[in-house]
């Protein structure tokens, strides 16, 4: 399957590009094809600069704390998890891939051949 990309639209028919406004595989390939820097086409709002000036200013809490009015029976209240409920069956001993990882890593793919004539 082929799928066209257009880096300067920041476009990919695979739509991942679209989505999560990071190259998907297909936009990495094509940059590094024409010799351009891949990471130049994640989106402004995934570097750590953009990160770091959201969380540059701290955040005071309003009031004061001896001003603050609680009730009575704060003690006695609780909050408990939510109930949940053990799936069936057995549990999955790996983690599940995400959809942009390809294969196995550390594994090698090989052709099966056959046993009598070896093709």
């Amino acid at each position: 399957m082929k799928f066209v990309v257009d880096l300067e639209k920041r476009h990919c028919t695979c739509n991942v590009f679209d989505i999560d406004n990071i190259p998907c595989i297909h936009a990495i390939a094509a940059a590094k094809h024409i010799k351009r820097d891949e990471n130049r086409f994640v989106d402004a709002s995934h570097l750590t600069e953009t990160w770091a000036k959201a969380y540059a200013e701290s955040i005071h809490p309003g009031g004061e704390l001896s001003t603050c009015t609680y009730p009575e029976n704060i003690d006695e209240l609780s909050c408990p998890p939510p109930a949940t409920k053990n799936k069936s069956g057995r549990p999955p001993t790996k983690r599940k891939r995400s959809v942009g990882e390809f294969g196995v890593p550390g594994s090698k793919s090989q052709s099966h051949k056959c046993s009598r004539c070896g093709t």
